[in-house]
């Protein structure tokens, strides 16, 4: 929880900073344009800005809704991470499927979907409630369902304003990390059992 708890905070700190000196804003936020030319530092300081006090209270709602519960499973180094390189992939991806643009993107959108794509891949049949959606659904069946509709928004332009690419490259990448995580620990568990036939053996 610590880890989560100390996100929500520094979003919030970054808010307060943007509205005392609003000039920041340009600094932190993700312009494709201005990140590929030498201001590298907006791939990860992106995702702690927002537009508004509603901008940033919806995701953080979001990321302690998931993220408390993803911590206690990945423990603190994989789970920010995760949090971390996908909001980095988040904002490759919107920009790979969006040009290099002088349009600013931020906002944790990209990590808390992230997060939640992490969260389905654990825990796929746990019900979660989506609004507008007013009966539980199974959270693999969420994140289909975000990944089809983001897709949907941005190649029509339904949510002009909305990164919804980067929310698609942060579940994939999400849920990439947490199936290689996944293989890995398998691969090691077999690695582990083998040692202890060979040992049994040896005796």
């Amino acid at each position: 929880m610590r880890i989560t708890v100390s996100i929500m905070a520094i979003c919030f700190a970054v808010l307060l900073m943007q509205q005392l000196l609003p000039w920041l804003t340009i600094y932190i936020a993700l312009t494709p344009v201005l990140a590929l030319n030498g201001m590298y530092w907006q791939f990860f300081t992106y995702m702690f800005a927002h537009a508004s006090i509603s901008h940033a209270g919806f995701n953080m709602l979001g990321l302690f809704i998931f993220g408390v519960t993803m911590e206690q499973v990945l423990g603190a180094r994989r789970y920010l991470a995760l949090y971390l390189a996908s909001g980095v992939g988040s904002g490759l991806f919107h920009i790979l499927l969006t040009g290099i643009s002088d349009i600013p993107m931020l906002g944790a959108s990209g990590a808390v979907f992230a997060v939640l794509a992490a969260y389905a891949i654990k825990f796929p049949d746990s019900k979660i409630m989506i609004f507008p959606i007013i009966f539980p659904i199974k959270a693999l069946y969420a994140v289909i369902g975000f990944v089809v509709f983001s897709l949907f928004a941005g190649f029509t332009g339904l949510m002009p304003g909305i990164a919804n690419f980067g929310h698609v490259g942060g579940m994939v990448f999400g849920a990439s990390m947490m199936l290689f995580w996944r293989w890995r620990d398998r691969g090691r568990a077999d690695v582990s059992l083998e040692d202890m036939d060979w040992k049994w053996d040896a005796l």
